[in-house]
């Protein structure tokens, strides 16, 4: 059975994306997955989730081989439930405390926020 490292260079692959595009959408180095790709380093439980939310990777395959290389597309209310879930496992404070402060904005305060968002994503 083939090890992760060698399941990482699957997936990339199977993208046809480089190891510096695969970077890139998970906010790594090229080195950084290079290193796990060749077995230099262990892939950090946390670089697993993140590639599994990213590239929607059944994580058991991932981890161990078993099952399919990709999870059945998600619902978009278990993907809001799963995001959350990822997010409350991170220490991504600053992340956490937008979406409380969010929260607490009146309707008219949100509306500004989301026009912000969506002319900051037209420009993306």
């Amino acid at each position: 059975m083939q090890a992760l490292n060698q399941r990482l260079i699957e997936l990339r692959k199977d993208k046809k994306l480089t190891q510096a595009e695969f970077a890139s959408k998970l906010n790594l180095s090229r080195s950084a997955v290079s290193n796990y790709e060749y077995g230099k380093t262990d892939v950090p439980d946390r670089t697993v989730k993140d590639i599994c939310r990213v590239f929607n990777v059944n994580e058991e395959w991932l981890r161990s081989g078993v099952g399919d290389i990709y999870r059945p597309p998600m619902e978009k209310g278990n993907e809001l439930v799963e995001l959350v879930a990822d997010l409350v496992q991170t220490d991504d404070d600053f992340s956490k405390q937008f979406i409380i402060e969010y929260l607490k904005l009146s309707e008219e305060e949100k509306e500004l926020i989301k026009k912000v968002i969506r002319n900051v994503k037209d420009y993306l």
